[in-house]
């Protein structure tokens, strides 16, 4: 009866410790303090797999805000803990000519190499605010 009794609190310490409760992540996003809209922005936790959720994505409106949501049960918000953020826009490529390629509207320093990071609070927040600067 006493291992039962272990087994229950390791279930229970696993579920609150390694079973990922996603917590609210939203911002805004600007390009030398102008909104972006349509940019797609990616939190990928930078140590393990964000307690079973995997990485969280989002997409800006008009006004430039988004709000995340989880690569892994497509749950609302991100894991707690630092991340590494990407920013991207690509401008599609042109249907008339194949040819084409998609071209990225906001420097590679945002995106491809990526120098942010973002540490998500364990209470959520509504402050992840990126200002991106073209130069």
């Amino acid at each position: 009866m006493r291992h039962f009794g272990t087994c229950i609190i390791a279930i229970a310490l696993f579920a609150v410790a390694g079973c990922g409760r996603a917590v609210s992540v939203s911002g805004v996003v600007t390009l030398d303090g102008k909104p972006i809209e349509g940019a797609a922005v990616s939190f990928t936790p930078a140590s393990g797999d964000g307690g079973g959720l995997g990485g969280s994505y989002g997409k800006t409106d008009a006004q430039g805000k988004f709000s995340l949501r989880t690569v892994i049960g497509d749950k609302p918000g991100a894991a707690a803990g630092k991340h590494k953020v990407t920013i991207s826009l690509s401008q599609g490529a042109d249907p008339n000519n194949p040819e084409a390629a998609q071209k990225e509207l906001i420097p590679a320093k945002y995106n491809t190499k990526s120098e942010l990071t973002f540490d998500v609070p364990s209470g959520g927040t509504n402050k992840a605010n990126f200002d991106l600067q073209s130069k």
